[in-house]
């Protein structure tokens, strides 16, 4: 298997920081490559959903660059709101579409602000059991969950799995007291500024979740609110199965409490259990499998971005699984890969173009040579056969001296086109939505784009895109027409017009 398939790269967007780890399959398995964050830049991001795409784009490309992430192949965490985390009895009388079904059944417990959602579910407790079967269903808007995609793509991602914060921890933090070892019951809470996501195991199986935002004044308001959430919890649970009461281990991860000492004895206080421990990004890591490795101070993992990434290159049967990507941008991640190889493969025939073209040269001089040889031969012959001769070379030197030039002006013009930049600028302006089925330049300072595309809404985005380009100065759009049908792409046409220092004549398609 090739090395970028043992390799994958969890992304964990929260409203604070970006974080991104890359781990590879080792001997004994997943193993931490690089750790790399960075602060979450003013404006991208606001009441936990993307504000300026282009700024978070940027943002995650910038970091995955400066740490050499070299791989595209990632998951991220689910960033948005509303969510639906909800875990559901499966009905005696199993129904034929199950995905149908759990459908239904969440658009009757809560209503989200769009119809059309991405929603996916996962089996829970043990597959030995064949009665009273549970499963967790989760679901947001799938507009949110393409842009969440189209954003990690521009940033030099590809997105496979979007997955719950909650989800990814607890793969992370995996351990006897999430397996059904320990005799407690366990409860998990991540806190990512006020959003509040817990969930209980009992006896190693998800038992219950639950998924709010709290509000509060400042950070002792929120603690006690925490400590308020957490209690009702486990006085129900104290209540529903006494032979446990106060048999908890309790693991809080929050990204943006000041003092975790301080919650933590707040939540002792309250919870009246030993077995407590309040983690944040500075110290979560050592419940990871990471703990041991060689790590800066500075460059500590997020766990969440680990279980992301470990999602990605384990394949553990009783693990929980989801992932939110949209089908319609599943279909457009193999459409772009297919325009990919092609753009691969015309760049290979670029290069045996020149090539060709230089061994012309080479074939076209040699026969100039022997030409001008013939030519000083024919000179000591008969005066009629030479003159005959020298009007028959002298045209042929002519025709050969012709084709010699343009072939040169053909190689020069190759060798000053910067596919790669040309390439890298326009990848980087399309998204998920986009397929581009024609490259061509043709004065050496025009560009002319034709492509597909989802809707008229991913053009315009192309073309703003583009105008920010280091290498165009402008774009005009030809054309963008809808072809027949229901479903039919949207057909365009772009002409952009180079800078300067840009490309000078060519064309791939």
């Amino acid at each position: 298997m090739r090395f970028v398939d043992q390799t994958a790269a969890g992304i964990d967007i929260s409203q604070d920081r970006i974080s991104i780890v890359l781990l590879k399959n080792g001997k004994n398995g997943p193993e931490l490559l690089k750790s790399a964050s960075a602060p979450m830049p003013a404006g991208a991001v606001k009441d936990g959903n993307v504000e300026d795409a282009v700024l978070l784009s940027k943002t995650i490309r910038n970091l995955k660059h400066r740490n050499r992430i070299r791989t595209d192949r990632s998951a991220v965490a689910l960033y948005a709101k509303p969510v639906i985390m909800q875990i559901m009895d499966m009905p005696k009388q199993m129904p034929s579409n199950i995905r149908q079904y759990v459908h239904g059944e969440i658009r009757n417990c809560v209503t989200l602000p769009s119809r059309d959602i991405s929603l996916d579910f996962c089996g829970i407790g043990s597959m030995k059991r064949n009665t009273d079967k549970r499963f967790l269903a989760v679901a947001a808007e799938s507009a949110r969950m393409a842009e969440l995609a189209r954003v990690c793509g521009r940033g030099g991602f590809s997105i496979e799995t979007i997955e719950p914060a909650l989800v990814a921890y607890m793969r992370a933090i995996s351990s006897k007291r999430l397996t059904g070892k320990s005799k407690c019951n366990v409860l998990v809470v991540v806190l990512r500024g006020n959003y509040l996501t817990l969930c209980v195991l009992k006896n190693g199986d998800l038992d219950f979740i639950r998924n709010k935002e709290i509000v509060s004044a400042d950070s002792e308001d929120l603690n006690t609110r925490l400590a308020e959430e957490l209690s009702q919890v486990v006085k129900f649970y104290d209540i529903e199965v006494p032979e446990n009461i106060g048999k908890w281990e309790i693991v809080v991860l929050a990204d943006t409490i000041q003092s975790p000492q301080q919650v933590e004895d707040v939540l002792k206080s309250k919870l009246q259990t030993e077995h407590l421990q309040v983690k944040t990004f500075d110290n979560a890591y050592a419940d990871t499998f990471a703990s041991g490795s060689s790590i800066a101070k500075d460059k500590q993992p997020s766990p969440v971005a680990l279980g992301l990434a470990m999602g990605l290159l384990t394949k553990q049967k009783d693990d929980l699984r989801i992932n939110l990507v949209p089908e319609q941008v599943e279909r457009v991640r193999e459409t772009k890969r297919d325009a990919l190889f092609t753009a691969s493969a015309v760049a290979a025939i670029l290069l045996i173009m020149v090539l060709a073209i230089s061994g012309f040269a080479v074939m076209i001089e040699k026969a100039t040579r022997k030409a001008i040889e013939k030519k000083n031969l024919i000179a000591k012959q008969d005066t009629d056969t030479m003159v005959d001769k020298h009007l028959q070379l002298d045209g042929r030197v002519k025709a050969l001296s012709a084709r010699l030039d343009r072939i040169g002006q053909i190689s020069a013009s190759h060798k000053d086109v910067n596919w790669v930049e040309v390439f890298d600028e326009i990848r980087n302006a399309a998204s998920a939505s986009i397929r581009i089925t024609n490259l061509s330049c043709t004065d050496g300072s025009i560009i002319h784009v034709d492509g597909l595309a989802l809707s008229n809404e991913a053009v315009n985005s192309f073309v703003n895109l583009l105008e920010k380009s280091r290498i165009v100065s402008s774009v005009v759009l030809l054309e963008a027409r809808k072809q027949e049908g229901k479903n039919g792409f949207i057909t365009y046409q772009l002409s952009c017009k180079l800078k300067d220092r840009s490309v000078k004549t060519g064309n791939v398609g």
